[in-house]
């Protein structure tokens, strides 16, 4: 039996507003402690800092380990291998681009990506009438809490050694500004938020160095005391700048979402989000390779390393 004409309006108005198609009830999310971190790091000191000096020489940045990272305790993470990408994504890029109606801006993702379901976009990207690219990939991590994501923003961005177990294809450079933070009785997504992380990455064929600031999803919107019963357990949000080192230079439309999400049968999906002004290197090709850099990231398994670092 063929849908009936209101049935299909409805399923076109969802195409063209970016609705779900399948809405689930979501499972609520942990109970947490509201990832509060514990007072001290393993050194005995509250304060975190980088581990390096500030290095703008991009020529002396480099993927994978040397002798010097083998030398971290937790080198043994280490693993140049890389999962395969997802059918969903692969079939997503070909399609893609997709109708520039399904695109909405990071200003928007407060509804969008609270909504029970799917999105008609979550894997592939999309080109806006002003040349801003949204960039989606949906990812499976059953393990990976809301706590644990959070920590790990906090954890790697102070040392090149870290960030390379991210995406060892990719990552050739990180650094943290403010230099130091005090993390006592700090929670975990106090770690991050707030501060500037400087990297240097491969996104495809080209690296860049690249500036990201991480915000507070409330600034953009988000009522996080309702993400329990929407199942979110965190979203790391944060403004981009492609080329250079800076703490103020962003423009209100270039940014990055990480939705931690729990699904109906209790495991955990990652939902990602880009939006790359045509002003900040917004191009076709970068829509295509940032969603394979996206997907590698966050199928890695995060290391299972104590808090306290």
């Amino acid at each position: 039996m063929l849908p009936s004409t209101m049935t299909w309006m409805m399923i076109a108005a969802g195409v063209v507003h970016g609705m779900a198609f399948n809405p689930r009830q979501l499972s609520p999310a942990a109970t947490t402690t509201g990832g509060t971190a514990t007072p001290t790091l393993r050194n005995g000191s509250t304060v975190s800092k980088n581990f390096e000096s500030l290095n703008n020489d991009t020529s002396s940045y480099y993927l994978g380990y040397r002798e010097e990272d083998f030398a971290q305790p937790y080198a043994k993470y280490w693993n140049p291998v890389v999962a395969p990408l997802t059918e969903e994504l692969i079939s997503g890029l070909t399609s893609s681009p997709m109708a520039e109606a399904l695109s909405f801006s990071a200003h928007q993702a407060s509804d969008y990506l609270t909504r029970p379901g799917y999105l008609s976009l979550e894997n592939g990207y999309t080109i806006d009438k002003n040349g801003t690219v949204m960039i989606a990939a949906l990812s499976e991590v059953p393990e990976v809490t809301g706590d644990a994501y959070d920590w790990w923003f906090g954890w790697h961005s102070v040392q090149t050694a870290r960030y390379k177990l991210w995406n060892p294809v990719a990552h050739q450079y990180s650094y943290r500004v403010p230099v130091t933070e005090n993390w006592a009785n700090a929670t975990l997504k106090e770690r991050y938020i707030g501060m500037t992380s400087f990297i240097d990455e491969y996104v495809g064929n080209d690296a860049a160095q690249l500036s990201i600031q991480f915000l507070n999803p409330e600034s953009l919107g988000f009522n996080v005391t309702a993400w329990p019963s929407q199942g979110i357990e965190t979203i790391v949000a944060g403004r981009i700048k492609i080329g250079g080192f800076t703490t103020t230079d962003f423009d209100n439309v270039s940014y990055l979402m990480h939705q931690i999400r729990r699904r109906p049968d209790g495991k955990r999906e990652l939902r990602s989000r880009f939006w790359i002004a045509k002003e900040n290197h917004g191009t076709q090709q970068l829509g295509h390779d940032l969603a394979v850099h996206c997907q590698i990231e966050m199928t890695r398994k995060l290391p299972k390393i104590d808090y306290r670092n």
